[in-house]
């Protein structure tokens, strides 16, 4: 007979904290949603203490397609005036509107006083970045990879900043990260989990402003790879977005 593998504690705790969630908000809720990307990422802590752990590496197995059918089942966004364009294809390349950057978003820029950083090398993106943490990012056209130096909450990237809600800093968006160019190959948000020795990343698409298409996965996981020097690409989780059926303004 097979040996029955119990499950991993950590497992089991996230189950009965998603239960409750899925009683008081409801199973499709983003509250649930933000509780699987919360597991994934605990998960790929786990298993870079234990690379052969088979509950943890099933349990990934089992999060990473019940969170891309999360955000597929959510829908496209709904229509909204539309400041980007498709410049090239093969890689897809993704230009946000100059004149509506400078208008809009510059003085915001300025009033940071901080800029995207690089990401070169695996020991530079772990000296600038805190494991666990949730980071803005772009991939530019020329396939670096950049990413925003103040980390942000995994619930502000899941639900966003609601209207009328007080926001001490003001609000850093993606084309904020490529302000010379604002083009990108890839933009939405990256957290690195695991150790020092063993990493991971977790990203998606989610950039309203760039709206990346699903094609676009392969070019963060390809620039997080040669960044931080990871092993393989399933190293790199990405989650793709609907696309909305807008008509471009620009």
């Amino acid at each position: 007979m097979p040996v029955r593998s119990d499950p991993h504690p950590v497992v089991e705790r996230f189950a009965r904290v998603r239960e409750a969630a899925s009683a008081r908000y409801g199973p499709d809720s983003q509250a649930v949603t933000f509780l699987l990307y919360e597991e994934l990422i605990s998960m790929r802590t786990l298993l870079a203490r234990d690379l052969g752990c088979a509950p943890v590496r099933s349990r990934i197995g089992e999060l990473v397609p019940a969170i891309q059918s999360r955000f597929d089942a959510a829908g496209p966004p709904a229509p909204a005036q539309q400041f980007h364009r498709t410049v090239s294809v093969d890689p897809t390349v993704i230009e946000f509107d100059r004149r509506f950057f400078e208008s809009r978003y510059r003085r915001s820029l300025e009033g940071t006083g901080l800029r995207a950083v690089r990401l070169r090398d695996r020991g530079q993106a772990l000296a600038l970045l805190t494991v666990g943490a949730s980071y803005l990012y772009a991939v530019d056209d020329a396939g670096a990879l950049w990413v925003w130096p103040q980390p942000h909450r995994l619930a502000d990237m899941m639900f966003g900043w609601a209207p009328g809600r007080r926001v001490e800093e003001a609000r850093v968006v993606h084309p904020m990260l490529v302000p010379d160019r604002l083009r990108v190959r890839a933009a939405g948000e990256l957290v690195v989990a695991g150790s020092p020795e063993h990493l991971f990343v977790t990203a998606n698409l989610k950039s309203g402003h760039f709206r990346p298409p699903r094609s676009c996965a392969v070019e963060i996981r390809r620039a997080a790879m040669s960044a931080l020097a990871l092993r393989s690409p399933v190293d790199v989780d990405v989650f793709t977005m609907p696309q909305p059926t807008v008509t471009p303004t620009c």
